[in-house]
This record gives C-alpha cells, sequence and structure tokens, in this order.
C-alpha cells in the first residue's frame, strides 16, 4: 500500500503514472488526514508534497513516522534548498526530490527508495553524517571508525548499507536475529553512529 499525499492534482496524477501497478496507492489531499491514514494502513511508501504541510514539514514528518516507522517516505518540494533537504533528512524522510521531477525519474526514486537506500544528492552525504554523527565522533575519520570493527561487524555493516534488515542479515550469514542485534550494538559503539541510518551514510561517505 502506497500514500500520494497532495491537494495538487497534477502531481497526484504524475505520482501515479511513476508507481504504475507496483500496489494501490491512498491519495490523501489534507493535512490532517494524514497522520490517520499511516495509523490505519501503515503503508509502505509514502510520497509528501511539501506544499500540504506548509511550513510544519519536518514536525508532520517526524509525527507520522512515529504512527508508521516502516514507511518509507519521498519528500517532494519546489526547488529544495540544502537547509530543507537536511532538515527533512534527520527528521526520517528517505529520499528528497523537486515537484517538477519526471515521472520516469521518479519510479527510480522510488525503486531506489524500496530497496532499502537513500535518494540523496551525494553533496549532502557529508554533511548529513556530520549533523547525525556529531563533530566530535567524526575526528577520527569514517576509515578510523571502520578500522576498528572485527571481519563479521564489517560485514554486517556492509549490509546495513546496503538496507538489509535484521532477519534479512540473519538468514544471509547463518545466525540469529539476537546476534545480529548484539553485534550492531558493537558497531554503533564503535563508529559513533547513533542508528541504522547515520551508520548506512558513514558507509556511504567512504565510497
Amino acid at each position: 500500500m502506497f500514500v500520494i499525499a497532495s491537494a495538487h492534482t497534477d502531481s497526484l496524477d504524475c505520482w501515479r503514472t511513476a508507481l504504475g501497478d507496483r500496489a494501490a496507492a491512498v491519495e490523501v489531499r489534507r493535512t490532517d488526514a494524514l497522520s490517520e491514514c499511516f495509523s490505519r494502513l501503515q503503508p509502505q511508501l509514502a510520497l509528501l508534497d511539501v506544499r500540504l504541510t506548509h511550513v510544519n514539514t519536518v514536525r508532520v514528518v517526524a509525527e507520522l513516522l512515529k504512527v508508521s516507522p516502516s514507511t518509507q517516505i519521498v519528500a517532494l518540494a519546489d526547488e529544495p534548498d540544502e537547509d530543507q533537504e537536511l532538515a527533512l533528512f534527520r527528521a526520517g524522510v528517505r529520499g528528497v526530490c523537486a515537484l517538477d521531477t519526471s515521472a520516469d525519474v521518479l519510479a527510480r526514486i522510488v525503486s531506489v527508495v524500496l530497496q532499502g537506500e537513500l535518494w540523496i544528492r551525494r553533496s549532502l552525504v557529508a554533511k548529513l553524517v556530520d549533523s547525525l554523527v556529531g563533530k566530535e565522533a567524526d575526528t577520527t575519520g569514517a576509515t578510523g571508525r571502520f578500522a576498528i570493527l572485527t571481519p563479521r561487524e564489517i560485514e554486517i555493516a556492509r549490509l546495513i548499507g546496503q538496507g538489509a534488515s535484521n532477519k534479512r542479515i540473519a538468514r544471509h550469514l547463518a545466525i540469529t536475529e539476537r546476534t545480529v542485534k548484539g553485534h550492531l550494538t558493537a558497531i554503533f559503539r564503535k563508529t559513533g553512529a547513533v542508528d541504522r541510518l547515520t551508520l548506512a551514510l558513514l558507509i556511504a561517505r567512504r565510497h
């Protein structure tokens, strides 16, 4: 189930074209209906027109992810600037793009996000990592932090960077999910990452 949220019919039409027949798409045209929709449907993905939430987009995104944590949100904005994009990523969106993005490109963005990756401008990766990890934790550099990981921790970190869930990692490595969680705790401590998103960004920064 996907949600497409905008008050503009032309945007909704374009987004439906981009989504094709991937899944049923529910339209939301009012901000006050978003929370109930997310809570009831627990959508896999949502395309969110930031014009719908006006100046409160970051707060709205945070609230939506509280009621539906697994939803992958892509925010679409009219010429988004760096500060706006960084704030949206910190709030939990998985991608940001322009409102006039073509249906073909938007379809590619949706595919990337559904695979567990971020759609983010390369120039923003380092800035987002710095804002999430913090300057003090970053003084050793990404390479230095990963150098102290064990081979198994490196393998798990690489899979996290690919968007793998704990269950998928456990299956791939033939270990229990509890063991995966134990390794993740160690990885977070050693790298300074505060969550999976930060870890994935640190990995992206190394490449």
